[in-house]
């Protein structure tokens, strides 16, 4: 197996009997001590570390080419951030459609998209976190902002009240995600 470390060669290493986790862990010696292994690619295919499902098992012998990305984790975080602003600004979009549908009277179709949003809110607020851990900036709305709006919605929700739901999400949540995405943008600007 020929391995690279980002674009510097490390070698060719004998893979008989191994996986590629295996190889990966052993290839951790070589990795400089300030950079976090981000991405694996196999013969041109592209995972992210953090999927190891997708590749660990797998027999080392059947790839020729192993090459590690590595990044400083303030560089990461500012990728994330900037990942997690995207998500969130698609996420505001979603919710342009839901209060589109309610005051169109579709209110099943909003509620299901209502449902599949607030997971990606979630999603959203999870990976903040993370970033938050490895970079230590807080972002001035967030998940404060949108937990605020929560017990409204989610009183309107269960009262049926389907035009409340809709001026809730136009008026406080959309706005509220998107203030937050320009945030998590900011912070992902180096400083």
């Amino acid at each position: 197996m020929h391995v690279f470390i980002n674009e510097r060669e490390v070698g060719t290493l004998e893979a008989v009997g191994t996986t590629v986790g295996e190889m990966i862990e052993a290839l951790g010696v070589h990795v400089d001590p300030d950079q976090i292994v981000t991405s694996v690619e196999l013969d041109g295919v592209r995972y992210s570390a953090g999927e190891e499902q997708r590749y660990a098992r797998r027999a080392a012998t059947s790839v020729g080419r192993l090459v590690l990305g590595t990044t400083t984790p303030g560089a990461f975080a500012a990728d994330m951030r900037g990942e997690l602003a995207a998500a969130l600004e698609i996420v505001a979009s979603k919710i342009d459609r839901v209060v589109e549908l309610f005051r169109r009277g579709g209110d099943r179709d909003a509620n299901a998209l209502l449902a599949a949003l607030l997971e990606e809110l979630r999603l959203a607020l999870v990976l903040e976190q993370q970033v938050r851990i490895l970079d230590g900036q807080t972002s001035r709305g967030g998940a404060g902002s949108v937990a605020a709006i929560a017990p409204e919605l989610l009183e309107a929700q269960e009262q049926r009240a389907w035009a409340t739901v809709a001026a809730l999400l136009e008026e406080r949540l959309g706005p509220a995600l998107r203030s937050w995405a320009q945030d998590q943008r900011a912070l992902a600007t180096p400083r």
